[in-house]
């Protein structure tokens, strides 16, 4: 059989479209442009393009363009009744002539690509050898200061203002600072996400630099970066270092008085995934769990001759994997694998006591033999283990862009209760409500369990046998572990988003709530409208709240 042959004809068909090409140099291949890659049409022909319609990494391509929001839907030449200075599209905003879209085109170019404004140096002189007759290239100049001049005064400015001009509703603000290593300056990175044609959307709206992160100079630089917004519709604005945040949303709804007076609303982001990961650390602080899994880590990582000789003493290839420091909920599978290789390092520790294999002499070796001394070390990789297992999911669910805001309230109370439960008296949390939760006073001796009756995991249960400590140990380990429970529920407690109605209410659009409870979504739904209402974040304010009631 021959080779077959593109067919223009294709290029008309529902399921090719978006991505099928001519290659314009060979009859016998395709191209497409979703996984940027050239297909063999061989003997197939168009059932090789069906094939590769069905791949999944085709697929994931298709996905991930069709959702992507490239430079060129702001190069629009259709016009616009945007307001931005009278201009429709970004080259009425640079210049009319020839040379200067040429300019334009190239750097958004540069930047679609994400090549560097230096490559661009020498360009103008290319450009002129390679199209001698071409008047534009005869004037073109994109080299890396103009580039960049282009890209950040221009190019920036108008994407800017774009997207301030379709923030036109209820808009949610995200912002987070973290250390610049070329500038050495904290860099403050806004999002902006609001709804759009049908769609939520989240956008990059600036970067501020600063040396100082208080909350007044946080204030200060969202005010220069947000200015622009309309922040009457402003219906959260939040972090995910709580301890600022509270001080921060206190001073911005003292600068804004008039459009956030009582307002909670401004508040409810303020509580994030970082309150329970401050939970969790503060209920280990004084165990030094870190501290070991840290020292596993290092005494074997990035040096031969160590790894090679706990190989061949312990028979395994398993090796202690590496701690995070900053996000502690992140080494579960960390203490996992400690707990797993603890034994092989006790052999490999013994091999050196008996001087069979050369001692590193590490702090982060002695580290390791002051914890193999010590028989709680287990019980306490054992009770991490149990705490972060009940904390992990609950942290996987809600790193995601997807709408989970419905079900936070009673995931969050189900975490807490969860953590009471293993020391508070069951009866004090049989009928307690969410509200109730969030004003427990876990110091309340009364309402605790005795300390042996204190749920520990079975894990640790079973580490606390095997460690022959005498009875008074197991119970001063139990206590321990009983202020620590108690550390972790009283941090989401005091700033737990909980204590917000709108939170509380939010539940209402949960369809397993609305099935088994319809009578009470109605009444949460009004609380929420009414708060809306309240808020001046519904049309109409408090006089179309008072007709709506009026008229039911």
């Amino acid at each position: 059989m021959g080779k077959c042959k593109f067919n223009d004809n294709w290029l008309s068909i529902g399921q090719f479209a978006d991505w099928l090409k001519r290659v314009p140099a060979d009859d016998s291949e395709a191209y497409c442009t979703f996984c940027k890659r050239t297909l063999k049409l061989g003997t197939l022909g168009i059932k090789a393009l069906e094939s590769h319609t069905k791949s999944s990494k085709h697929q994931e391509s298709a996905n991930a363009a069709r959702n992507s929001h490239g430079i060129a839907q702001f190069c629009s030449v259709a016009s616009s009744t945007s307001s931005i200075n009278n201009t429709g599209n970004i080259r009425g905003l640079l210049g009319s002539t020839d040379t200067m879209k040429a300019e334009v085109l190239w750097a958004l170019n540069t930047v679609a690509k994400h090549q560097s404004c230096r490559s661009n140096d020498g360009i103008g002189e290319l450009f002129q050898a390679m199209f001698p007759d071409s008047t534009v290239a005869k004037t073109f100049q994109c080299g890396r200061d103009k580039t960049s001049y282009i890209l950040r005064f221009g190019v920036a400015e108008f994407v800017k203002k774009e997207l301030i001009s379709k923030v036109t509703g209820p808009f949610v603000i995200m912002f987070d600072e973290s250390l610049n290593h070329a500038t050495k300056r904290k860099q403050l990175d806004l999002h902006v996400r609001y709804w759009d044609d049908g769609q939520v959307q989240s956008r990059y709206l600036g970067s501020q630099f600063m040396g100082h992160a208080t909350a007044n100079d946080l204030l200060k630089e969202i005010k220069e970066c947000a200015g622009h917004l309309d922040l009457s519709k402003l219906i959260s604005i939040s972090m995910d270092g709580p301890n600022v945040n509270f001080k921060f949303f206190e001073l911005f709804q003292a600068e804004y008085a008039d459009l956030y007076a009582g307002s909670q609303l401004i508040s409810v982001g303020s509580c994030g995934l970082h309150t329970v990961h401050n939970a969790f650390k503060t209920g280990f602080s004084s165990w030094q769990v870190d501290k070991i899994l840290r020292a596993l880590h290092t005494l074997l990582h990035n040096v031969p001759a160590r790894r090679e000789d706990y190989e061949k003493t312990t028979r395994s290839i398993r090796f202690p994997l590496a701690w995070c420091g900053h996000r502690w909920l992140e080494n579960l599978p960390v203490v996992i694998r400690a707990l797993d290789i603890w034994s092989s390092m006790l052999v490999y520790t013994n091999a050196v006591r008996r001087k069979e294999l050369p001692n590193p002499g590490t702090g982060s070796f002695a580290v390791i033999e002051e914890a193999q001394k010590d028989p709680l070390t287990l019980p306490k990789l054992q009770f991490f283990r149990s705490i972060a297992q009940l904390f992990d999911p609950f942290l996987r669910k809600y790193q995601t862009e997807e709408p989970v805001m419905p079900y936070l309230g009673k995931d969050l109370a189900e975490l807490i209760k969860s953590l009471m439960r293993r020391f508070v008296k069951r009866e004090v949390l049989q009928d307690i409500t969410t509200a109730q939760l969030t004003k427990l006073d876990i110091g309340d001796k009364n309402i605790l369990m005795p300390v042996h009756c204190v749920d520990i995991g079975l894990g640790a249960e079973e580490a606390l046998k095997n460690s022959k400590s005498s009875d008074l140990r197991i119970l001063e380990f139990k206590r321990d572990c009983m202020q620590g429970l108690s550390s972790m529920v009283k941090k989401v407690q005091e700033k737990s988003p909980l204590k917000y109605s709108t939170v509380r209410q939010m539940d209402c659009l949960d369809p397993t709530v609305m099935s088994s409870d319809p009578d009470g979504c109605k009444a949460k739904m009004k609380g929420l409208v009414q708060t809306f209402l309240l808020n001046r974040q519904l049309a109409g304010g408090v006089c179309a709240g008072t007709r709506s009631s009026r008229k039911g």
